[in-house]
Parts: C-alpha cells; sequence; structure tokens
C-alpha cells in the first residue's frame, strides 16, 4: 500500500511541476503576500517616523500676540509662517494640514494668570492632518505645563502637587520590539494562514476536477489501486506543496523584515530567530492539513474546475479572515476562542512571535479538533471517489 501511494504522490508531483505556470503563479501569490505587508506597513512606519522627527512649517494667525509660545515652538523644530488671509477656508480645502490662531486677547489673559486659550485649525476628514495637528496640539500641552510649574513654584509651591498619580510605563514584553514591529509582528498568522488556504489552493482543485474535466481521471482509475489510495497520493503530493509555500512565505516575511536595508527603509528594527520560524510552521501544520482536505473535498464534489474554484475560494476566505481580523482587533483571547481551528493557531503563532510559552495542552486539543476537521473532510471525499458518479463530474444525490 505504501509502495503504490508513493508512486501516486510522485507522479502527482511530477504532472504538477511540468505546470510551471500554475506552480509559479501559486508561489508568486503566497510569496507577494508578505512583500506587500512589509512594503505598505513600512512605508506608513517610515512616513509617520519623518513626519515626527523632520521640521513642521505651521501657519499662525497672530503671531505677535504670544511671542514666548512662538520662541518655544521654534526650538523644537517647529518652522513658524505667515497664515492666509482666509486660514479655514485653505484648511478646508486641503492646502494646509493645520494653522495656529492665538487671539488678541491672549497677552493680556497670560498676564493675569488666567487661561489663555489658542485654537487649532484642523480638518477630521483629512488623514494628513492628524501627524501634524498631534504634534503642535502636543507641543502646545507641554509650554502649557511648563508655564503652570512655574507659576506654582513662584507661589512657592511644588509643581509635584499637581500629579496626583503619576504613571510610569514599563515594557515587560518578553521580546524586546519597538511599535512599529509589534504592529508588523501581529500579521505573522495573516501571512502564514494565507499561504495555508492559497498555496495549494490550485494544485487541490486540479488534481481532482481537473483531471476529470480533461478525462485523465477515469484511465487513473482503472487501475487496480484502491481508489481512496489515489485520493490519499494526491492529497499528500498537495499537503507537501502547500507546507512547503507555508514555510517559504513564513521565512520570507520574517526573514526580509531582519535585512539591514529593508530595517533602514521601514524604520522597522526586528530579528526573529529561525526556532521562532519552525515552531510557527510546525503550529501551523494542522491548518494545512484541513485547508488541503477541505479543498480536495470540493475538488471531488464540484462539477467542473469553476464550479470547485469557486467552493475553495468561499473555503479560503473563511479561513484567513478571523486571523486578518483578530490581529488588528483589541481583543483579548478567552480559552474557548483558542479551540477554534484557525482562531487558536492564530494566538499560539502571536506567543511565539512574542516569546511567550505556550500551553500545550491547549495547543494539542486545538490541533486536534483542526485535524479531526480536515479527516472528517477526507473521509467525504473518499467517499465520493468510491462511487462512479465521480467520473461524469455530477454530484452524487
Amino acid at each position: 500500500m505504501l509502495r503504490r501511494m508513493w508512486i501516486i504522490i510522485q507522479k502527482e508531483i511530477v504532472d504538477n511541476m511540468r505546470d510551471r505556470r500554475s506552480v509559479g503563479n501559486a508561489l508568486f501569490a503566497v510569496l507577494l503576500n508578505p512583500l506587500l505587508y512589509v512594503v505598505l506597513f513600512g512605508f506608513l512606519n517610515r512616513t509617520f517616523s519623518e513626519q515626527a522627527e523632520r521640521a513642521l512649517a505651521l501657519p499662525v494667525v497672530g503671531a505677535t500676540n504670544a511671542p514666548n509660545l512662538i520662541q518655544f515652538l521654534d526650538q523644537n523644530n517647529i518652522d513658524i509662517v505667515d497664515a492666509p488671509e482666509d486660514a479655514e477656508a485653505a484648511v478646508r480645502r486641503g492646502d494646509l494640514d493645520v494653522v495656529l490662531v492665538i487671539p488678541d486677547d491672549f497677552g493680556e489673559q497670560f498676564r493675569d494668570g488666567r487661561p489663555a486659550q489658542v485654537q487649532l485649525l484642523i480638518d477630521d476628514s483629512s488623514q494628513s492632518s492628524s501627524v501634524p495637528s498631534s504634534r503642535v496640539q502636543s507641543l502646545i500641552n507641554q509650554y502649557s505645563s511648563q508655564i503652570g510649574n512655574l507659576r506654582l513654584l513662584a507661589r512657592g509651591i511644588s509643581p509635584a502637587i499637581s500629579v496626583a498619580v503619576p504613571v510610569e510605563r514599563v515594557n515587560v514584553a518578553a521580546r524586546e520590539t519597538d511599535s512599529g514591529a509589534g504592529v508588523v509582528l501581529n500579521l505573522l498568522p495573516v501571512v502564514m494562514m494565507t499561504a495555508a488556504f492559497y498555496g495549494g489552493f490550485y494544485l487541490a482543485v486540479d488534481t481532482t476536477a481537473g483531471e476529470r474535466e480533461r478525462k485523465s481521471l477515469e484511465p487513473l482509475l482503472l487501475n487496480p489501486v484502491p481508489r481512496r489510495e489515489f485520493l490519499i497520493g494526491k492529497f499528500l503530493a498537495v499537503f507537501a506543496f502547500t507546507l512547503m509555500a507555508t514555510f517559504l512565505a513564513t521565512a520570507f516575511f520574517l526573514v526580509l523584515l531582519g535585512v539591514p536595508q529593508v530595517q533602514a527603509f521601514t524604520n522597522i528594527r526586528l530579528s526573529v530567530g529561525w526556532d521562532v520560524i519552525l515552531t510557527a510552521v510546525a503550529l501551523v501544520i494542522p491548518v494545512v492539513f484541513m485547508a488541503v482536505a477541505l479543498h480536495m473535498l470540493v475538488g471531488s464534489f464540484a462539477r467542473s474546475v469553476k464550479e470547485a474554484s469557486t467552493y475553495a475560494s468561499f473555503i479560503a476566505i473563511a479561513g484567513f479572515m478571523p486571523s486578518l481580523f483578530l490581529s488588528v482587533l483589541p481583543i483579548r483571547p478567552q480559552p474557548w476562542m483558542k479551540l477554534i481551528p484557525t482562531v487558536g493557531q492564530l494566538y499560539f503563532i502571536n506567543d511565539v512571535a512574542r516569546g511567550l510559552p505556550l500551553d500545550w495542552i491547549q495547543v494539542l486539543l486545538a490541533s486536534g479538533i483542526t485535524l479531526g476537521i480536515g479527516i472528517v473532510a477526507l473521509a467525504v471525499a473518499m467517499r465520493l471517489y468510491d462511487q462512479e458518479r465521480i467520473l461524469l463530474g455530477a454530484t452524487p444525490a
């Protein structure tokens, strides 16, 4: 039996490798995904970092009304420029990101020790104004705090009295990363789940519905070999390719983030060892098994390649979408959530990437449930292969 299955596996691998275009497209799609994430989030992180560090041109209305405030802003990398006559319209049109308005009575209120209010003209609907407006507001708050402390000292009062509950942020993360690296690292499960559900997508459909459509399935099944062995051989060949694609996507994503040139471009400092990569791939093996089994099932069930591709795409979307949402949503994982296929593996991979220990009992339970779904799907596909209607491209009644 093993010898026959090995021959079938070799046959499927050779057939798949002959179709270099399909194999190349599958690998290209899987490897393009992590590259896009690195470029996109790296570009965003670099853009925000540059906007926070470079000199900011700030149009000001009434700059002469608060010379000390203007001097403070100038000392903190803010270039003061004259605002246009209709500053509100300029901000509304998008010509300016933010405008500081200092009223004429600012100096009088400031000297009397009363709150001297200023205005920041911004357009909340414009994304480009978020960083400049936050930067200016932060500096004004800092200036206000300094003036408040000086006023307390002038009255013989310690400024510490105004801080009733000081807060110290202590980073206790097991793996030291910056904020940008933390966001990108949360995308690792998304990359892996996408590869698990799309890495063998085309091969699974082609080796089932495709062979039936090409009329090459019937002569294959005429051989004196149990049909379930043909299906298992096909499954193992697609499983091996999908697992390889998942490993390549994972390694490419993490190794790419460790390249000095990429780090210089993205301003993200992240270095992950091969032990993390191999552990993450091991955790996702049950998901790969389930994904390939489900694709083989729909490929055996569907009447055509087009129909099988439609069903398989729905399965792929349902498989990786939870990882995409849960990677960005601030949801605390509950124990029962880790038993859900793909969701549990997402949290386990996140724990490994963050350097946290795994609860191996939960890992085994989640893996068992995921493998169980894959085994059931494979068993149903075997039953379909044992029926003669599999050759006709019609679903059994």
